[in-house]
């Protein structure tokens, strides 16, 4: 009975209930995306997910909506803006990059490109350039 009340037992347990919640809260399981939901709401739990960090989880929504709304064209720029974007976050430069370059491809394919929202290609175009900044040696210029 002794054991059971001393300090050392108790900050056992505090400890043991922070590690336990910690590797709780830092796991994250896939989302079920229900039937039915507007684009709005898929961009809105995106972002949710995205504001925390479950990048992997944002980009099911993504490309979930991708697989649903094909032709939302607006959302469907905004969403491939995004998941490169979490890409770019997630370091993984290269296939960023990669689809930076296709987002940016698809604006020229439009007769009139002021027809689409522009923002997804002018953010687009700033994160190429940070990435070309990145992947340039220090003393050089970058390819134009």
């Amino acid at each position: 009975m002794r054991f059971l009340c001393s300090g050392r037992v108790w900050r056992f347990l505090g400890i043991l209930f922070m590690l336990l919640w910690a590797l709780n809260s830092c796991s994250s399981t896939p989302p079920v995306i229900p039937e039915g939901l507007t684009p709005m709401q898929f961009f809105q739990r995106a972002q949710e997910e995205s504001d925390n960090y479950r990048w992997d989880n944002a980009l099911i929504y993504y490309r979930t909506f991708l697989e649903r709304y094909p032709n939302d064209l607006p959302n469907v720029l905004a969403a491939r803006y995004e998941i490169a974007f979490i890409l770019y976050k997630k370091e993984q430069y290269a296939e960023s990059k990669k689809l930076f370059e296709e987002l940016l491809d698809t604006y020229k394919k439009f007769e009139n490109p002021l027809s689409v929202p522009q923002w997804p290609k002018v953010l687009a175009e700033k994160v190429l350039r940070k990435i070309q900044e990145q992947s340039t040696p220090r003393g050089k210029t970058p390819n134009p």
